[in-house]
């Protein structure tokens, strides 16, 4: 016995859209059903390159739109959370990028819709789903590295100035959201507990934007990490995992092969 094929609408029709959807293309069971954009042009061009059934100018449509089962969100950070709700609220299971809210009152009440709807709701964190990762996540259940003590993670781009999202509050910009979530969800997930203190010293800009960070987490029973992150410099992107045994290091742990 098979499941239904399960049918897919796409909000918004940008570059990390038109990636979800490359990705997918290797998959089983799934029906790209439509996709919508700002304009329908833009729409028609993202549904004719992916094969998708249905183009829609407007948000409001694509989740209104009967045969869709779950949508994906790869509009701009702000909107995210806007989104989320408008899909919810409509009875679709959502799939939305990173970073899902912009603070945690927007992550907070989009959880407790989802919950009181019955209805599926993920960040899209595609670390998580890494075979790489996946394989340090049994490794540690294993305890092959015996008790972890400390969790190094680093993840640093240098962006042009001209690179308006990443300079500006207004659109979602700043390095904590962008690349600084990286870090600190393999902090996170390797620990599984929400630390017990939390110290942090970087920089905003004269927009209120934050630049760069140094963050140490620390947990209970003398554990700790450090997580920096930085919009100014290329950092050594590493997670580096210590245990009473061991140690592994996970280099490029924010990015996979794609063949």
């Amino acid at each position: 016995m098979t499941s239904s094929p399960l049918r897919w609408g796409f909000l918004g029709c940008g570059r990390i859209s038109s990636d979800f959807v490359s990705a997918m293309k290797s998959l089983d069971n799934v029906v790209f059903q439509a996709c919508a954009a700002r304009s329908l042009g833009s729409a028609q061009t993202f549904a004719k390159e992916h094969g998708i059934n249905q183009a829609y100018d407007s948000y409001e449509a694509l989740v209104s739109d009967p045969d869709v089962d779950v949508v994906y969100i790869g509009t701009l950070h702000p909107w995210h959370y806007e989104h989320t709700v408008l899909a919810l609220n409509h009875d679709k299971h959502v799939l939305v990028e990173k970073p899902m809210a912009m603070n945690v009152a927007q992550a907070t009440a989009a959880i407790a819709l989802a919950r009181e709807k019955n209805l599926f709701l993920m960040e899209g964190m595609w670390t998580r789903f890494f075979p790489a990762i996946r394989h340090v996540r049994q490794l540690l259940a294993n305890k092959e590295i015996g008790d972890v003590h400390h969790v190094h993670a680093a993840f640093g781009v240098q962006f042009d100035a001209d690179n308006a999202r990443m300079w500006h509050n207004e659109l979602g910009g700043g390095g904590l959201l962008d690349i600084g979530i990286y870090p600190l969800a393999f902090a996170t997930m390797v620990f599984g507990a929400k630390p017990e203190k939390i110290t942090s010293a970087g920089k905003l800009n004269d927009g209120g934007v934050d630049i760069f960070n140094s963050v140490t987490l620390e947990y209970s029973d003398s554990r700790f990490a450090t997580v920096e992150y930085t919009m100014l410099a290329t950092l050594d992107e590493t997670v580096i995992i210590s245990g009473s045994k061991g140690r592994i290091h996970l280099p490029t742990p924010a990015h996979t092969a794609t063949e």
